[in-house]
């Protein structure tokens, strides 16, 4: 009979040829139909509904809850949370948990974001790796250059860096190996012998961090090398294990390695699989997953997992000078030995057995038989290795596991974890103490319960079921409906982490690793501050380490030598996601990343600077600590300057430098100041004599600013300005490098940087005080490319001569 096959989903002819060209032609026949098919080959994840009808004889090449492996977030919440059950089971850490140390560590945003926040700042030279969740070829994948600026959108994720990759060639390098998982239960995983050392374009190189040919290794984007003599180069696993025998390495001790990681892997989603089938009543007999998980090896030659892809790219990358020949003999004889694996080219169960026990041994052995060139990891030709990793195995898991082991295997029992019952009126009661449910258990669930906490193995427990059926009812008991209910029953409250397996290793026990430790997100540092600018006497209060350590020193030239009699007070609160800006228990701004704080606080506390009738204005200032009466105001409205020229023109005249004045309200005498920190743009901090590597604020266009402090002495006095200097980044054509100004063409540039009282725009009074105050004093365009020259030619130096300066 000719069955039908359909192709669907993101369809390309390279993902789709080899499985086409594998089928046989005299079984098959190409479907045009969604709904009718007896085998879907789906590029992407198919819906829900495309597993309605899924079994034995109607197949599709996903299994549901694969992204439990396949979303970058939750591959990693998979692992750590196998490693922190193995190390509850252990009471401790153990062999068993240090198997599981090959994933680096992952922060989620939004929510681990302060968490990973603490993190960079307790270890300021690691370095990480910002990627979406659940992207693939690399797109968006870069590195952290300043993790305060890291994106809180949920869609992100932080993963370190592993910063010493093992290179071939000077290159650094992934390994792309293809998994099949033909069954979740019990638990089938193969390795594909085959597969890529996937290389980057251009040598490793640490310290080059803007470039991602050397640190990144998808083909999709060293695609993009246009320098590269080879930009795509993918060298196949046995020449890659050809090539560590020839460097002096034992390359079956890697793989070694690599074929527990890939089973360990598969094993932490297993759980997750199962729930999800059963929640949309796919038949996971016709299920089977084709994934392509990405191994960083460093240079120890240790294995990492970095990603899981769900249906892998099929398609040729590399030119046929560069592997690409062999690339497509691999990829066509790993889906075509995949479909022979799965069965989809023949029978596909072997003559029934007397016992459903023989039938699973039978089946499995039939599939091991059709598995081409990949080779089974699970169930393990030593089953013992692995059935301490499972919740709890499951019956038909258990089967295999004794069949294959050729010795004696003592059944697992469990413990509570998070579990407390009480008994009442023959029934059980089981309360969850980390959710705080509370459930009642009918008969057979409570027998099943209360042995298995007494210590019973699951196969007694079924035998004490089984003794207690009365011999006088009618037909025979299953006894093996009774066994899979009774395992089953435990592997379900273990997976809901009220049981845990016991261990029976008798391995010595040790203090749990730093990667099982619960996380803490971030530490809590009380730190307070009381604050003025000018009309403005603020107390503010974090608890955020990052961020104190960001902010004090830019907040100390406002701080107030008064402890006591703030107005208001100002919180930063960390949130998810980022911060929350909370002024007298009002949210002033919210969803603020680390880098977005400081700024926001200026603003805030520029705002309330005014009282009545004062106008602040935000401009750099120049002065001395010691002469309350020559003064120099620069504004800062070009955007590509900033604050430069004004810190320039400071250092030039040995003067102090401030940020914002507040104008009284009669429009003339002394101006207060106000103390806020000089703002230079991203692309000019290294020319203010600092290091660039002075953290990067970003204001809310998102353009990032170097933040400089104030001088001492100047925050909180009052100064006369004299000089009004615009500066500009176009040169001018005057040769004295400056040219007088209206005060029309003044105002426009310091109007938007002027507010009232409560942060108002001017109203026509105080835009018309603010032009009578500009009428008495000097003002001059600045040419911003010949300072020098222009400081020379102002009337600057004959004030500010024979005055000693102090910044």
């Amino acid at each position: 009979m000719t069955r039908h096959y359909w192709m669907g989903g993101k369809r390309t002819y390279e993902q789709d040829r080899f499985f086409e060209s594998s089928l046989d032609k005299a079984r098959w026949q190409a479907g045009d139909d969604p709904q009718e098919w007896d085998a879907c080959w789906y590029t992407g994840m198919p819906d829900p509904e495309y597993f309605a009808k899924v079994g034995p004889d109607r197949k599709i090449n996903h299994i549901p809850g694969n992204n439990a492996l396949t979303v970058k977030s939750r591959l990693y919440q998979s692992l750590v949370t196998l490693r922190e059950r193995v190390a509850v089971q252990q009471r401790g850490a153990s062999h068993l948990t240090d198997r599981l140390q090959f994933v680096p560590r992952v922060f989620s945003m939004p929510e681990d974001y302060h968490e990973f926040q603490q993190e960079a700042f307790d270890n300021p030279s690691s370095r990480w790796l910002l990627k979406p969740k659940n992207a693939a070829r690399g797109k968006g994948i870069q590195l952290v250059q300043d993790p305060a600026n890291i994106p809180l959108d949920s869609s992100w994720m932080v993963q370190e860096y592993i910063d010493n990759p093992h290179t071939m060639h000077g290159r650094k390098y992934v390994l792309r190996l293809y998994v099949a998982i033909t069954s979740v239960t019990p638990l089938r995983v193969y390795l594909y012998r085959q597969g890529f050392a996937k290389l980057a374009s251009e040598p490793y190189d640490e310290e080059n961090a803007d470039n991602p040919y050397s640190y990144l290794t998808n083909p999709d984007i060293n695609a993009l090398n246009l320098d590269a003599e080879v930009p795509v180069e993918f060298v196949d696993l046995a020449r890659y294990r050809a090539w560590l025998r020839e460097e002096g390495h034992d390359d079956d001790v890697l793989f070694a390695q690599i074929e527990d990681l890939v089973a360990l892997t598969c094993l932490s989603a297993v759980e997750a699989m199962r729930e999800r089938s059963r929640a949309i009543g796919a038949d996971t007999r016709g299920c089977y997953e084709l994934l392509g998980i990405d191994c960083l090896v460093d240079d120890q030659l240790k294995p990492w997992i970095c990603e899981c892809n769900l249906s892998p790219s099929l398609e040729v990358c590399a030119g046929p000078e560069s592997g690409g020949e062999i690339e497509e003999d691999i990829k066509g004889s790993l889906v075509a030995d995949l479909v022979s694996l799965v069965g989809l080219n023949g029978k596909t169960e072997p003559d029934r057995a007397d016992t459903p026990e023989q039938q699973l041994i039978a089946e499995t052995g039939e599939e091991l038989s059709r598995a081409g060139n990949f080779k089974r990891l699970l169930p393990s030709d030593t089953p013992a290795r692995y059935l301490p990793f499972y919740t709890l195995p499951r019956l038909e898991d258990w089967v295999l596991a004794k069949a294959i082991a050729g010795e004696p295997l003592t059944q697992p029992t469990l413990r509570r974890r998070y579990a407390e019952d009480m008994i009442s009126d023959d029934c059980v009661y089981v309360y969850d103490t980390r959710l705080g449910h509370l459930s009642a258990l009918n008969e057979t669930g409570s027998l099943i319960w209360l042995m298995a906490t007494d210590g019973a193995a699951p196969d007694d427990i079924a035998d004490a079921l089984n003794d207690s059926i009365d011999p006088g009812a009618a037909g025979q008991p299953d006894i093996w409906a009774i066994r899979r209910d009774v395992w089953n029953s435990l592997a379900d409250w273990a997976a809901n982490q009220l049981l845990v397996q016991k261990d029976h290793s008798g391995a010595s026990i040790s203090a749990v690793p730093r990667a099982v430790e619960a996380r803490v997100p971030g530490k809590t540092v009380q730190f307070s501050r009381i604050l003025e600018c000018g009309a403005f006497r603020v107390e503010l209060c974090t608890d955020s380490e990052p961020l104190i350590d960001r902010m004090e020193p830019l907040l100390t030239p406002m701080a107030s030598k008064m402890l006591e009699g703030a107005e208001s007070r100002l919180e930063l609160v960390r949130d998810t996601p980022g911060y929350t800006l909370i002024l007298d228990g009002k949210v002033v701004q919210s969803r603020l990343a680390l880098s977005r704080v400081v700024p926001a606080v200026m603003v805030c506390l520029t705002r309330r600077a005014a009282d009545n009738g004062e106008i602040v204005l935000d401009a750099g200032l120049i002065a001395s600590p010691d002469d309350p009466d020559n003064a120099v105001l620069v504004a800062n409205s070009d955007r590509e300057l900033g604050d430069l020229p004004a810190l320039e023109m400071a250092s030039r005249l040995d003067a102090g430098f401030s940020r914002a004045i507040s104008i009284p309200v009669d429009g003339g005498g002394l101006c207060s100041v106000l103390g806020l920190p000089a703002q230079v743009p991203e692309l000019k901090a290294d020319a203010t004599g600092k290091p660039y590597a002075s953290p990067i604020h970003h204001l809310a266009d998102g353009s990032g600013m170097m933040l400089q402090a104030a001088s001492s002495g100047l925050a909180g006095e009052t100064r006369r300005i004299q000089t009004v200097l615009i500066p500009s980044h176009v040169s001018l054509r005057e040769k004295t490098g400056i040219r007088k100004l209206s005060v029309s063409e003044a105002m426009r540039h310091l109007i938007p940087g002027c507010c009232g009282a409560d942060g108002q725009p001017l109203g026509s009074a105080g835009f018309s005080r603010l032009a009578d105050w500009l009428a008495g004093i000097d003002r001059y365009l600045v040419d911003a490319n010949h300072l020098e020259t222009a400081v020379a030619n102002l009337p600057l130096e004959q004030e500010t001569q024979g005055v000693s300066h102090s910044a």
